[in-house]
């Protein structure tokens, strides 16, 4: 099972790319709490695409690929910014206050495994593994 949407960089379009995931969670053996965490953490994620991949502009595209196993569901954000580093997305321990501590340790948090794939020499995709409860 997959679920594809693709949205445009646009911070409005965040409330729809937030219902595309709850909507993809129902068929998920998660919890309603696991689900607002998912939510949390891919909205966190695209946010920061918009914000500091297209540097706000609205003419940017961002693409979430929802599938699963018997084990855990797979969140992946695709983008076609400059590739960015494994670095950009460690979280800063020093202090969360500061951009990249936050947010950075939600999504790390609510998923299991956290992956970038550079792709073909322009664009990322981050996979969020999420195990089942």
């Amino acid at each position: 099972m997959s679920n594809i949407k693709t949205f445009s960089s646009c911070t409005s379009e965040l409330k729809n790319i937030r219902e595309f995931v709850v909507d993809a969670c129902r068929d998920f053996p998660f919890s309603e709490g696991k689900v607002n965490e998912i939510v949390l953490a891919v909205d966190e994620a695209c946010a920061n695409v918009i914000r500091h991949g297209y540097h706000m502009s609205k003419k940017g595209c961002i693409e979430i690929v929802v599938s699963s196993n018997d084990e855990h569901a797979l969140f992946v954000i695709k983008d076609v910014c400059s590739q960015i580093t494994d670095k950009q997305l460690t979280p800063t321990e020093n202090n969360l206050c500061k951009p990249g501590g936050l947010g950075l340790c939600l999504i790390h948090y609510v998923a299991e495994k956290v992956r970038l794939i550079p792709h073909k020499g322009k664009g990322n995709w981050l996979e969020l593994t999420v195990k089942f409860e």
